[in-house]
């Protein structure tokens, strides 16, 4: 075998001298530059499943966020439908109470102005009769010729009733 060893032209010195070398690379590679590598590696990785399980937790939470949000929506609409509806009710009954005001107020106004239109026929039906009085007074003193000191306020009186009640 030496002989086959030395005819492929093999030195077994250096071929151990190599071997050697070969080892000592081999365990300082190893020592310096695998090992270090390979808890980068595993480091990175390990930061990559946490960030891989938080982001599915984040997704989780998202979505429950996403419900809650919805919910939330749907009983803000159902509040606010409330909120409108009894407002609504309020401002028919406001209404309501509104228009019974005003109707009193018209009606006080009205018997107010029939209060005045009567109190004001009251008055010139006054001035009427007192000019009817000075009318009558005038006719019967000229249709008799009297004295007017002679002709009594009581004659003047029952001529003007007589003559106001075949109006009437």
């Amino acid at each position: 075998m030496s002989e086959l060893v030395h005819q492929l032209g093999i030195d077994w010195k250096l071929l151990v001298a190599q071997g050697v070398n070969f080892f000592v690379l081999l365990v300082v590679l190893t020592v310096f530059v695998y090992r270090p590598l390979v808890r980068l590696m595993e480091e990175r990785r390990k930061k990559i499943e946490f960030g891989l399980k938080g982001a599915e937790e984040a997704e989780k939470r998202l979505g429950e966020i996403e419900e809650i949000k919805t919910k939330k929506i749907a009983e803000a609409d159902k509040e606010a439908v409330g909120i409108i509806g009894s407002a609504e009710k309020k401002a028919g009954l406001r209404v309501t109470e509104i228009l019974a005001e005003a109707d009193k107020k018209a009606s006080s106004i009205l018997v107010e102005a029939e209060k005045t239109s009567e109190h004001k026929k009251q008055e010139e039906l006054e001035k009427l009769a007192k000019e009817a009085n000075s009318l009558i007074k005038e006719a019967i003193i000229k249709t008799v010729e009297l004295d007017s000191r002679a002709i009594d306020e009581s004659l003047i009186a029952k001529v003007a009733a007589t003559i106001k009640n075949r109006k009437l």
